[in-house]
């Protein structure tokens, strides 16, 4: 399953406009003074300057706390500081409270939410490297400011996929659903599909973990139902697919979409995804011969995959048994097939995984269990033998 705390953020290129309104006339004094300081801070970046301009537009505000221009003001002032959080706040009130300032908003809304998805990206690549979660909550913050500074905007560009992200960097995985969504009612990603898809999974595992076996049911269920949307509105997308398998292996309902994994394998031939989701489907429903034939094709296209190697060595095994199981029947017209010969098809894959991973003790049980079939005694008892050294 794709890990959803990375994200690949695109840094946007933006207009900056100018301060071409900052003009000086009818204005209060604390106006006209922070306008004042905010221009000279503009020209030299000395910080005392700003600080004198957030004083003194704090003040209109506290004096005056209809005053729309002052809101207007001191959203410049946090937007300097990069603090958009602030900014969006202090505009949506300047905003309610009407009059000329709302035109001007109108001008530099677009600069400083390019502003606002910049320092967003820029810090939630810091905040990924170090892992600090303060980092990425300075990060979401300035996601919120874009998304609700340009909501369509910001759909655009994947912005609130990046706002979840930055919640689950702070561990706020209850929150990071809201702008998943959101995404995909505004501008529908691959991204956001398979983020979302992936927390209805792990809810739903939990709560079968607790027991909660309905609602963990009706959890399996919007995930599959979400998936399935993903599929149909990215139908190239074999990443997508892939999800999609997981859900439905999950729930225990692959049975009823294992023609659907099928059917996408038949139609992208060259794609690995597909191959390996079906024949992980087929293998979940028991058709083993079925199973090792798209799984054959997985490996043609990728032959170092330790999972599709894992899974067509299970696929013979299983297969050769069930012929075993057929022959030892008292029914006179089961088949008497060599399982051996069966089993033994799965050897060089299986092989070829302890080499891949070899430090999987899982793989060398496996190794064991196919050795013993096809009586490969002493390769047998290596691999069980360096199953239980790894295991200490």
């Amino acid at each position: 399953m794709t890990h959803i705390t990375r994200a690949r953020v695109a840094i946007m290129t933006v207009i900056l406009v100018g301060m071409a309104t900052m003009g000086f006339q009818c204005s209060s004094p604390n106006i006209t003074s922070g306008k004042l300081y905010l221009q000279q801070y503009q020209q030299g970046k000395n910080a005392e300057k700003l600080d004198k301009a957030e004083e003194s537009f704090m003040k209109e505000t506290q004096e005056k706390p209809n005053s729309a221009e002052g809101w207007y003001w001191l959203g410049h002032v946090y937007a300097e500081r990069k603090e958009y959080g602030k900014l969006q706040e202090s505009w949506a009130k300047a905003q309610s409270l009407g009059g000329k300032v709302t035109e001007e908003i109108k001008q530099y809304r677009i600069t400083y939410w390019g502003q606002a998805f910049n320092h967003g990206a820029n810090t939630m690549k810091k905040a990924q490297i170090r892992k600090d979660k303060k980092t990425y909550g300075e990060a979401a913050e300035a996601f919120e400011a874009a998304t609700k500074l340009q909501p369509d905007s910001s759909a655009k560009y994947n912005a609130y996929v990046y706002l979840a992200y930055a919640y689950m960097g702070m561990d706020r995985l209850d929150d990071a659903g809201a702008p998943l969504q959101e995404q995909i009612k505004r501008n529908p990603s691959a991204e956001a599909y398979s983020a979302l898809g992936q927390m209805y999974i792990r809810e739903a595992a939990n709560l079968k973990e607790s027991g909660k076996t309905d609602e963990a049911n009706k959890k399996f269920s919007e995930a599959i139902d979400l998936l399935n949307r993903a599929t149909a509105d990215f139908p190239d997308n074999s990443e997508l697919n892939n999800e999609l398998l997981n859900a439905y292996i999950a729930a225990n309902r692959v049975t009823e979409a294992v023609e659907k994994f099928k059917s996408y394998a038949d139609n992208n031939s060259t794609d690995f995804t597909a191959q390996y989701a079906a024949g992980t489907a087929l293998l979940q429903v028991t058709r083993f011969e079925d199973a090792t034939k798209y799984l054959e094709r997985a490996l043609a296209i990728e032959g170092k995959n330790t999972s599709a190697l894992y899974n067509l060595s299970v696929a013979y095994l299983r297969w050769g048994i069930s012929i075993r199981d057929a022959g030892n029947s008292n029914d006179p017209d089961a088949p008497q097939a060599d399982y051996k010969s069966v089993v033994n098809k799965s050897v060089p894959h299986v092989q070829k995984l302890v080499e891949t991973e070899p430090d999987n003790p899982v793989n060398w049980d496996l190794a064991g269990k196919i050795f013993a079939t096809v009586g490969m005694t002493k390769e047998a008892g290596e691999a069980y033998e360096k199953a239980d050294e790894l295991r200490k």
